[in-house]
């Protein structure tokens, strides 16, 4: 878990529970939160958030609002979105919107008064982080490109709303999810499986560092598209002749818009050109467009359902 964004924010903690990086095994942070001592970036007041008091949070993406109240949270402002489900949507009606997640309304947020606002660092602009901490807001940004870290969100926000019981239960749900199906797809051959992410302009493959693609490693799939970037990044563009060489048995397509029409739009886009037509997995039908409220955003505390649709794909039961 990345620390806040304002490197005088500090969190005090305290006791035994470690999370560590799934990839290194770096310590991210150690203890059960006992309080939170954030200093002003405005006028350098540091002020001390006791566990126990009702913390003001703004949560501006869909997986933090999720993951906040899989936590036992509740948030006194939220993203405007279509990435939730309907239960949590019902919750959440009454909490003030303050804009989508790339341009939130910041006189908003500042008027609200929040205590602390969470946000992930692939969406929030800086210009946005400065402003909201010279009004003396601190925000913490995060990653959650991963399972692991998921995992981490839920402890420390389990920590922050004073229920780590609760937090650890949804912890283990997902864990349990996940290794039954590591248990399903031990002894079968692991499927080639390309991930195309793309909107009606542009269309990228997604690399083990993304969300889908680091689910992918964990259910023993082979994501063809590993290695293509020489850096750590989540996305490359989409080559056609590399598909071809890579001859993956899967095609994994998800949209950015959650429009059913554009969805469909990018598949036949795809579907129609004379290079993606000669794939195997295009002629016997293996493309399939997932989910966009499980996989175009992070899933968060449902994540387990993205496990299973997964597997479900790479390892099909037998007929009858």
């Amino acid at each position: 878990m990345q620390a806040p964004s304002n490197p005088t924010g500090r969190l005090g903690i305290a006791d035994s529970n470690e999370c560590r990086c799934s990839k290194c095994n770096r310590l991210l942070f150690k203890g059960q939160v006992k309080y939170i001592e954030i200093q002003c970036p405005k006028c350098n007041l540091v002020q001390t958030i006791k566990k126990g008091r009702s913390l003001r949070l703004i949560a501006l993406n869909a997986s933090n609002v999720d993951l906040y109240y899989a936590a036992g949270g509740q948030l006194i402002g939220r993203p405007t979105t279509m990435a939730l489900p309907p239960e949590l949507m019902e919750k959440i009606k009454d909490v003030p919107a303050v804009g989508e997640t790339p341009c939130p309304n910041i006189e908003q947020i500042i008027a609200l008064k929040p205590d602390l606002v969470l946000a992930t660092d692939i969406h929030l602009r800086q210009p946005i982080v400065s402003t909201l901490e010279k009004a003396g807001i601190p925000v913490y940004l995060q990653r959650l490109d991963s399972f692991q870290q998921i995992s981490q969100a839920l402890r420390f926000y389990g920590e922050l709303t004073d229920h780590p019981a609760q937090a650890s239960q949804v912890i283990d749900r997902l864990d349990n999810r996940l290794q039954q199906a590591q248990a399903k797809s031990k002894n079968k051959p692991a499927p080639r499986v390309l991930i195309v992410w793309g909107s009606l302009e542009n269309f990228y493959m997604a690399l083990p560092n993304s969300f889908t693609g680091d689910l992918i490693g964990r259910l023993n799939a082979i994501n063809v598209a590993e290695g293509v970037a020489t850096q750590a990044m989540p996305y490359a563009p989409l080559s056609l002749e590399f598909t071809g060489q890579a001859e993956p048995d899967l095609i994994l397509l998800i949209s950015h818009s959650y429009e059913q029409k554009v969805s469909d739009k990018i598949r036949y886009e795809l579907m129609v050109h004379p290079a993606w037509q000669k794939l195997k997995a295009v002629q016997q039908n293996q493309v399939y467009q997932l989910p966009y409220q499980l996989f175009a955003v992070n899933p968060a505390s449902r994540v387990d359902a993205a496990i299973d649709y997964l597997s479900k794909l790479f390892y099909p039961e037998p007929p009858g």
